[in-house]
C-alpha cells in the first residue's frame, strides 16, 4: 500500500488537489496553519475535515512540551474535531509517553519531527499508526534519509507492526521519489510539488509534439472523438 497526502492547510490547493489527485490524507502543522494568517485554527481544520470526508484523514498536531498536557491537548483536538482525527506527537522526552498513553486508549497517532532511526523505532514500539520523518530537514543536519526511512520500515516489517512510514518536509521531486524508494509507504508533500512532478517542460513538450502529428494528419483541433 501507498499513498499520498497533502501538506496544506489552504482551502483552495486543498479542494483541487482532492479533486483532481489520489489523495488520502491531509497532514498539518502550526507553520503550516500559521502560513493561512490570522484564521479560526478549528474553524478552519473543521473545514479541512468536511473536505476530506469519511475516507482520508486528517492529521492535527498538538505544541504542548509536557507529556500530560500533550495528552491533555490531544483529547480536546478530538473533542472538537472528531475522534477519527490523527494526533501529531514530536518524537521527544516528552513526546514519546503521550504516544504510548494515548495509543493504549485508541488514538491514532502520527509519530513526527523524526530525524533518526531509533526515534522512529520507539515510535513503533509505543502505537504510533504513522512514523512522519523529516526528509529534507535530515539532509540539511548531514544525516543520510535514506538509510533511516530503510532502517525503520525494516524495523517495522520484523516486528509486525502496521505502522506506516511516511515522508515529510520535502524541498523537491526528486525527495519524495528516494523516500518511496527507500521504504515509505505514505508521503505527505505540498501542492506545488505535485504540479511540479506533472508540469515538466519535456512532458508539456511530448504533448505537445503528439498534438502535433495528429493535426498533421487529421486536421486542426480534431480529436480521436471527431475522426471516428
Amino acid at each position: 500500500m501507498y499513498e499520498l497526502m497533502l501538506d496544506t492547510a489552504n482551502l483552495d490547493e486543498l479542494k483541487a488537489g482532492i479533486a483532481l489527485w489520489p489523495v488520502v490524507g491531509v497532514t498539518s502543522n502550526p507553520s503550516i496553519l500559521k502560513a493561512e494568517g490570522k484564521i479560526d485554527i478549528y474553524e478552519r481544520l473543521a473545514e479541512i475535515k468536511a473536505l476530506c470526508g469519511p475516507d482520508r484523514s486528517l492529521h492535527v498536531q498538538v505544541v504542548s512540551d509536557t507529556t500530560d498536557e500533550i495528552v491533555k491537548e490531544a483529547h480536546y483536538i478530538l473533542e472538537k474535531l472528531g475522534k477519527d482525527v490523527f494526533i501529531k506527537i514530536p518524537v521527544s522526552n516528552a513526546g514519546l509517553p503521550a504516544i504510548k498513553i494515548l495509543a493504549a486508549e485508541g488514538v491514532n497517532i502520527t509519530a513526527t519531527a523524526i530525524y533518526s532511526s531509533m526515534q522512529g523505532m520507539l515510535a513503533v514500539l509505543a502505537g504510533a499508526k504513522y512514523i512522519a520523518i523529516y526528509y529534507n530537514r535530515m539532509e540539511n543536519n548531514c544525516t543520510d534519509p535514506k538509510k533511516v526511512c530503510a532502517d525503520i520500515r525494516e524495523f517495522i516489517e520484523e516486528s509486525g507492526s502496521d505502522a506506516l512510514l511516511l515522508g515529510a518536509s520535502f524541498k523537491n521531486v526528486a525527495q519524495v521519489t528516494e523516500a518511496f524508494v527507500n521504504g515509505c509507504q505514505s508521503v505527505t508533500v505540498a501542492p506545488s510539488l505535485v504540479k511540479s512532478a506533472l508540469g515538466m517542460a519535456s512532458i508539456d513538450q511530448a504533448v505537445a509534439n503528439f498534438a502535433k502529428d495528429f493535426y498533421a494528419v487529421h486536421g486542426e483541433g480534431e480529436t480521436m472523438m471527431t475522426i471516428g
